[in-house]
C-alpha cells in the first residue's frame, strides 16, 4: 500500500508539473498583456488639455529663454523682454510666470489657471532644468484645490484597483480553464478569451478617463486600435469554434467560458469604436 501510495504521489507530482510547463506561455502573455494595459492605463497617458497646454506653453518659454541667452549673455527676467520671440499660449487657460531670472539661472513654473488634475510644471536651472512638482511643492501653488482633487483621485484610484481585482480574478479564471480544457479542438475558445481580456482592461481605461477635456493622443489612438484588433480577432475566434462545436455537447463551463468571450468583445469593440469616432 505505501508503494502504491507513493507511486500515485509521483504520477500527481509529475502531471502537476508537466502542466505548469504547458501553462507557463499562457502565464507569460497573461503577464505581458497585464503589463501593456497597466503602462497604458496609469501615468499621464489619459492628460487634460490645460495640462497639455501649460506643460507646452512652459517648453516653449525654455527654448525662447536659450535663444534669448545666446543673444544678451542672461535669461529674460519678464516676458516684455522676449516679446520679439512670439511666444504664444493661452492665458485664460494657462498661468505662465517667470519666477526668477539671472545670468545664468532662471526659473519659470506653468499650470492650468482652472486647477483639475493639481499638475505644475517648471523649470529651475539649479533643479537641472525641467520638472512636474510634487507633494509639498505643488500644495504651494495650489493649496485651495488640492484637498479637493486629492479626494477626487482618491475615489479614481479605488475605482481602478476594483477594475483590476476584476481582471485578476478573470485571468486567473482563464489559468484553470487553459489546464483543464487545453487540446487542439479547444485551443481557438482558450486563445479568444486570452486575447479578449487586453480589450478589455483597455475600454474600462478608456471609459474611466476619457472626456471632452482630455486629449486623445496618438498613444492612445495606437492603443485603441491594437486592442480594437485583438477584440475582432477574439470574436472571429470564438465564433468559429462555437460554429464548429455547436452541434456538439461542447462542456457547458467551456461553452458560457466562450459566450462570455463574445461578449465581452462586443462591448470592447462597441466602445473602442465609439471612443475613435468620438475623439480621434
Amino acid at each position: 500500500m505505501l508503494y502504491i501510495d507513493l507511486f500515485h504521489y509521483t504520477d500527481t507530482s509529475i502531471s502537476i508539473v508537466c502542466q505548469f510547463k504547458l501553462m507557463k506561455p499562457l502565464i507569460q502573455l497573461l503577464a505581458y498583456s497585464f503589463l501593456f494595459v497597466f503602462l497604458n492605463s496609469c501615468g499621464h497617458i489619459f492628460e487634460v488639455d490645460a495640462d497639455v497646454q501649460a506643460r507646452q506653453a512652459l517648453l516653449d518659454l525654455i527654448e525662447i529663454q536659450e535663444k534669448f541667452y545666446q543673444e544678451n549673455k542672461r535669461y529674460a527676467t519678464r516676458f516684455g523682454e522676449i516679446e520679439k520671440y512670439n511666444l504664444k499660449y493661452h492665458s485664460g487657460i494657462v498661468y505662465l510666470e517667470i519666477e526668477s531670472a539671472g545670468k545664468d539661472t532662471y526659473r519659470a513654473i506653468s499650470l492650468p489657471a482652472e486647477l483639475t488634475t493639481a499638475r505644475v510644471f517648471a523649470y529651475d536651472s539649479n533643479q537641472g532644468g525641467f520638472y512636474e512638482m510634487e507633494g509639498e511643492e505643488v500644495s504651494k501653488y495650489v493649496l485651495g484645490a488640492l484637498r479637493h482633487i486629492r479626494v477626487q483621485k482618491q475615489e479614481k484610484d479605488l475605482i481602478e484597483l476594483t477594475d483590476w481585482m476584476m481582471m485578476a480574478g478573470m485571468c486567473f479564471l482563464g489559468l484553470r480553464f487553459f489546464s483543464r480544457y487545453r487540446c487542439k479542438e479547444n485551443n481557438p475558445a482558450l486563445w479568444a478569451y486570452i486575447l479578449c481580456l487586453p480589450p478589455l482592461g483597455w475600454s474600462v481605461a478608456l471609459l474611466g478617463n476619457m472626456d471632452a477635456d482630455v486629449v486623445f493622443t496618438s498613444s492612445i489612438a495606437q492603443s485603441t486600435w491594437a486592442c480594437l484588433g485583438l477584440a475582432l480577432l477574439a470574436l472571429g475566434l470564438g465564433s468559429i469554434w462555437l460554429k464548429k462545436n455547436i452541434n456538439l455537447p461542447p462542456p457547458a463551463p467551456l461553452l458560457s467560458l466562450v459566450a462570455c468571450t463574445l461578449v465581452i468583445s462586443l462591448l470592447s469593440t462597441g466602445i473602442m469604436v465609439y471612443m475613435l469616432k468620438t475623439f480621434a
